[in-house]
């Protein structure tokens, strides 16, 4: 998800095809290339320009409805449509076998302000919740018990950086405190900490050869 507004214009833009992977799509006022997964254009009058990526959410609708239970959702009956990304499928991807990264695996990536890092949904399901650094800063990195929903948190909160343990479903617990957070919406929902929140970051699920393809210089997080 982006922000489409560029140079104080909004910009539309279409689906132009599909390159190795990953989503090619285009401008009207300018027709230039851009890659979907990164947002950066590839070709035309805006090469090497880049979108504001916005955080969002790749989730099951169950699990979206439990959140925003007023949700409505438009569907044009006459378009083709296949359900590719159902919990059967986040399932498939993450009792994958271990072994080096596989091209079609799916990887949940992060980018820094330089730096790069992709972690394999095989390797996140054996334990759901990592304390991690990405250019020397905490995070905090969650996988949902569906291996459908993944967060990246900082993991500093008013100066203090905390450490997180699983609680159950998909509960947090940090170990400074002792305060019970909810790892989906970032937010403490008991003890000293209630009230304060984690501001997610933007983060991508993609297909380990697409995205290494982008950003070569990933660093690939181990077991």
């Amino acid at each position: 998800m982006y922000d489409r507004t560029f140079d104080g214009k909004a910009v539309n833009f279409g689906v132009i095809g599909v390159d190795r992977g990953s989503l090619t799509i285009y401008d009207d006022e300018t027709k230039s290339w851009w890659s979907q997964l990164f947002g950066e254009a590839l070709s035309g009058e805006m090469k090497g320009k880049k979108l504001t990526k916005l955080p969002s959410t790749m989730t099951t609708w169950s699990k979206w409805k439990e959140l925003h239970p007023d949700t409505t959702v438009y569907i044009k009956r006459s378009i083709p449509y296949n359900a590719r990304f159902t919990a059967e499928t986040f399932q498939n991807f993450a009792s994958m076998p271990a072994g080096p990264p596989q091209p079609t695996e799916v990887v949940l990536g992060v980018e820094g302000h330089v730096q790069a890092k992709a972690y394999l949904l095989r390797r996140l399901a054996k334990n759901r919740v990592r304390n991690d650094k990405l250019e020397d800063a905490p995070i905090l990195v969650f996988l949902s018990e569906d291996h459908a929903t993944s967060r990246v948190y900082p993991r500093t909160v008013d100066g203090r950086e905390l450490t997180f343990d699983l609680a159950g479903g998909d509960l947090l617990k940090d170990r400074e405190t002792g305060s019970a957070w909810n790892a989906i919406t970032g937010k403490a929902v008991f003890g000293d900490m209630k009230g304060k929140s984690l501001e997610p970051l933007t983060t991508s699920y993609a297909l380990w050869a697409v995205w290494h393809r982008y950003r070569e210089d990933t660093e690939l997080a181990e077991e």
